[in-house]
């Protein structure tokens, strides 16, 4: 099995993915607590270092890069400070005749009108204190989804693989999501979904679904406290929405995936968690489906391309922070299998 595995994992360097979704900023300062505050009853941070990383879908980014796939970028910033740091940390590589770059991140619209999505996570002694949020979840012209979808269209026959990360900021609505979907699914591409729960009324037909337990009971209307409630939420979605595929991220139980279409009703595989300690499980999910579609996109079964992200998935919830894993950490996990 791990010499299969390892195959793969050589060849993650030949993938060539699209990116589509709720790009951000993620800021985190890092201090230590020594007294509450006099003014109130907070705890007060000395801040002693700061850093700013891709989040959201621009995470996803960084991981795929990070495992040696060649990454394309489809999503909206401000025209603002943070818009220009996002663009920095993504990478402004130019188009398909600079094959040596790792990201094109030309199909980021930069937009008048909006402010680019920023999250601030304060952190002392390994542990988060607050988070803050500056965004504005928008809605967004026709217009905006007539210029993404014409730059998706462009480099459509380049990419092997399409992951939808959906972070609820407004860019994936209803008739977008359609236009996208039925125009990959013509394309034969592999469609990767990160869902948000609000949206699950309109996601259909998407090869394979990633959502976590919370958003697997929120998703199915089903309470999950079993192995039994876990298969009847799974089934509900799978009826739903369709997907070839459904892997619910389960933290320290796992992951289990469950087939659609005619196999629907098979019982799911369970990968038990590998991480022998958690200590952040921020990013995990990024994480997850990143290494997934990369795996996917070199001709791995589904299956093995779910152990290969679980075990992704252990070395990022290992590390504080949202943590890109890069191909050999994760090839030397594998080989000590």
């Amino acid at each position: 099995m791990s010499k299969e595995l390892l195959n793969i994992i050589k060849k993650f360097d030949r993938a060539r993915i699209l990116v589509v979704g709720d790009i951000m900023v993620d800021h985190f300062v890092y201090g230590t607590v020594s007294r509450i505050s006099p003014e109130a009853p907070v705890p007060v941070v000395n801040v002693k270092s700061e850093k700013l990383m891709p989040g959201g879908a621009a995470n996803v980014v960084n991981n795929a890069v990070k495992l040696g796939a060649k990454v394309y970028v489809a999503g909206v910033v401000g025209d603002d400070y943070n818009g220009d740091i996002l663009k920095r940390l993504v990478g402004k590589t130019g188009g398909k005749n600079k094959p040596e770059a790792k990201i094109d991140s030309s199909y980021i619209l930069t937009l008048k009108n909006f402010q680019t999505i920023i999250k601030t996570r304060v952190i002392a002694h390994n542990q988060q204190i607050v988070r803050f949020d500056r965004e504005n979840n928008g809605k967004f012209t026709a217009q905006v989804y007539k210029r993404l979808m014409e730059g998706i269209k462009k480099i459509a026959d380049d990419i092997d693989a399409v992951i939808i990360s959906d972070y609820g900021k407004g860019l994936i609505e209803r008739k977008f999501f359609s236009s996208l979907v039925n125009f990959l699914r013509e394309k034969n591409k592999f469609i990767a979904l990160d869902p948000k729960v609000e949206n699950f009324k309109f996601y259909k037909n998407v090869s394979i679904l990633t959502p976590n337990i919370n958003e697997t009971s929120g998703g199915s209307g089903v309470k999950i406290n079993d192995e039994k409630t876990l298969e009847k939420a799974g089934r509900t979605i799978i009826k739903k929405i369709k997907p070839d595929y459904l892997l619910i991220t389960r933290g320290e139980d796992g992951m289990s995936l469950f087939s659609g279409g005619s196999n629907n009703g098979g019982k799911p595989l369970h990968l038990r968690a590998r991480a022998k300690e958690v200590y952040d499980v921020t990013g995990a999910g990024d994480t997850v489906i990143s290494t997934l579609a990369v795996a996917k996109s070199v001709g791995a079964s589904i299956s093995d391309a779910c152990y290969i992200a679980n075990a992704a998935a252990s070395i990022a919830v290992s590390q504080l922070g949202t943590y890109a894993v890069g191909a050999d950490e994760l090839a030397a996990l594998l080989s000590s299998d």
